[in-house]
């Protein structure tokens, strides 16, 4: 009698990373509860990493998994490889303390000590004077690399203040006593302002608190580098959310890849960014400007549908929008204002004169977007000014502007002065759902005296 033979499919790559998934997610509470060992912890980690490394590469199977997961699992994630990198570190600390092993013994030494030099690459010739390290963990080994590649002393913060003992005989042992110095994260008021390079380290907690510190307290010209995640890899390191550097330009970054898990980005506070930024009233609007212009646009439409779109703009739509505005431009019907840093523009608002006779005296400003990175650094003060400015070229004498009612581009107009004067309950539609629009207008003195007062008192209120 002949016996069939069935033959299951082996398990998927993905299968296998959500299997691993759940498991590690688990981790924590199973080492705890003893129903495994941190050993068998450390093998899932190792496995997710080595997929991780190879699925990250495939957008199609990337995307696959980040969206089968929700931002409380992929939370989840990364506290438990917190977890595991706290543990492991300390375990290794240990064995280091005790005179078992050395720190270029430590397995991820080559990986820490190449992102690194990745990280200092970043300053571009501009070497610091001194260092802080933000979010060390048991094992300071970010922080003994810098001072190695650097030869300047590097000050730390701790992730807990309870491992500060444990890392300072690790520094000890390892001969930098006095050159590597820690101190505990419940100290919120270390001082940041004498600092020329900041590190903010993945397993910093709080990092929107963290980095709105430095952003407020860093002295002029200070560099910031942040450690994120990208892709795949934020399955196991938390990435720095846009809410998380808001009021902070990235000028560059490094991006992880093959083995590596962390991604850097290097950060300029918008205020000091924005000053370098350059305004201009466009003369014309060709394939190039049109494609910088869109580019913005589609950046803001990643966030928000508040410029009139639901959603990024397609290459053909673009082409054509980009086509009327450059004609509109030519022709005086409309007055496109850019604000440009780098090759890119980072700002746009458009300028409408009204036509019809009676109201010569009436312009409509629309479309007005700041990129992300720029925001709260003043730039829309510059761009007021800006605005006034032509406005009396044009003989304009009345401003008007509509836009969604509750949100925060509504709370920016009329924090320079605009007023309501109508609202419509069916202004906008987005998909199923219904918005309320505001209308405001101020007439063009109004704006120059209220842009007067909050040159007087800069930090009054907001600063887009």
């Amino acid at each position: 009698m002949s016996v069939a033979v069935v033959t299951f499919p082996a398990e998927s790559e993905q299968e296998r990373v959500f299997a691993l998934l759940h498991r590690i997610g688990d981790g924590p509470r199973a080492v705890a509860d003893e129903r495994i060992g941190f050993s068998d912890l450390h093998e899932d980690v190792m496995e997710l990493e080595n997929l991780v490394s190879r699925l990250d590469q495939n957008h199609e199977s990337a995307s696959t998994i980040l969206e089968g997961l929700t931002p409380a699992m992929i939370a989840g994630l990364n506290d438990a490889y917190r977890f595991w990198q706290t543990r492991f570190e300390s375990q290794f600390a240990d064995h280091l303390i005790k005179g078992e092993e050395s720190l270029s013994d430590y397995p991820f030494y080559e990986r820490f000590d190449a992102l690194v030099r990745s990280e200092i690459a970043l300053l571009e010739g501009a070497l610091p004077r001194r260092i802080l390290f933000i979010g060390s963990g048991p094992l300071p080994i970010s922080a003994i690399l810098m001072h190695l590649q650097t030869g300047l002393p590097v000050d730390c913060v701790a992730l807990d203040s309870s491992i500060v003992p444990v890392s300072q005989r690790v520094v000890e042992n390892c001969g930098f006593g006095g050159l590597v110095r820690i101190q505990g994260s419940a100290d919120a008021d270390y001082d940041v302002s004498g600092y020329d390079l900041v590190v903010v380290g993945l397993l910093a907690l709080r990092k929107k608190t963290v980095l709105t510190k430095l952003r407020k307290r860093c002295r002029y010209g200070c560099d910031i580098l942040c450690r994120t995640s990208h892709g795949l890899r934020q399955l196991m390191y938390e990435p720095a959310s846009d809410r998380d550097l808001h009021g902070f330009h990235i000028k560059n970054q490094q991006v992880a890849e093959g083995e590596q898990a962390i991604s850097t980005c290097r950060l300029e506070p918008a205020e000091y960014a924005a000053a370098h930024v350059r305004l201009e009233w466009l003369r014309g609007v060709d394939s190039e400007m049109g494609t910088k212009i869109l580019r913005l646009m589609n950046r803001t439409l990643e966030e928000e549908t508040t410029i009139g779109f639901p959603g990024p703009i397609d290459e053909e739509t673009g082409r054509a929008l980009m086509r009327q505005l450059g004609a509109d431009v030519e022709t005086g019907h409309r007055h496109v204002l850019v604000a440009e840093k780098d090759g890119a523009i980072v700002g746009q608002l458009i300028l409408t004169p009204n036509s019809s006779p009676n109201h010569q005296h009436i312009v409509e400003l629309t479309r007005g977007t700041i990129h992300p990175s720029f925001r709260g650094g003043g730039l829309s003060l510059r761009a007021f000014r800006e605005v006034a400015r032509k406005c009396d070229e044009l003989g304009r004498e009345v401003i008007c502007l509509d836009v969604r009612a509750g949100t925060m581009a509504a709370m920016w107009w009329q924090h320079f002065g605009f007023k309501p004067y109508g609202l419509l309950t069916d202004y906008s539609r987005v998909g199923d759902k219904r918005y309320q629009g505001l209308y405001l207008t101020q007439t063009n003195d109004e704006l120059k005296r209220r842009l007067l007062e909050l040159a007087a008192a800069p930090t009054s209120g907001p600063v887009a």
